[in-house]
């Protein structure tokens, strides 16, 4: 099962996403890709927003079966907790649909 939560506090936020779905075996499992391919959207768009100034730090692990995103940002950028918010609903709907292999804490 792939865990995913995403929490705040105060002006830092972090998103984690554990574990592997076990859809299907390796290299095809199109779930796996599913999550993947939102934790890496979620990558571009805090890099970018990192890149640009408009977030004040931005830190990332990503490994086998792990990643994580922590960083902080000012209140006058609703702008980019809108998009990543967009992204994290995709990870709702992918445990909506498949709950048994994805937990979303969002």
């Amino acid at each position: 099962m792939t865990k995913i939560s995403f929490d705040t506090y105060y002006d830092t936020y972090l998103f984690e996403c554990v574990g592997h779905t076990e859809y299907a075996s390796a290299g095809q499992d199109i779930l796996c890709s599913a999550v993947s391919i939102l934790c890496y959207t979620l990558r571009a768009l805090l890099r970018e927003a990192y890149e640009e100034g408009k977030i004040e730090r931005y830190r990332e692990d990503f490994s086998a079966g792990y990643v994580r995103m922590d960083f902080e940002l000012p209140d006058d950028n609703a702008l980019i907790l809108d998009n990543t918010m967009a992204i994290l609903r995709g990870f709702q709907l992918l445990e909506e649909a498949f709950p048994d292999f994805i937990e979303a804490d969002i």
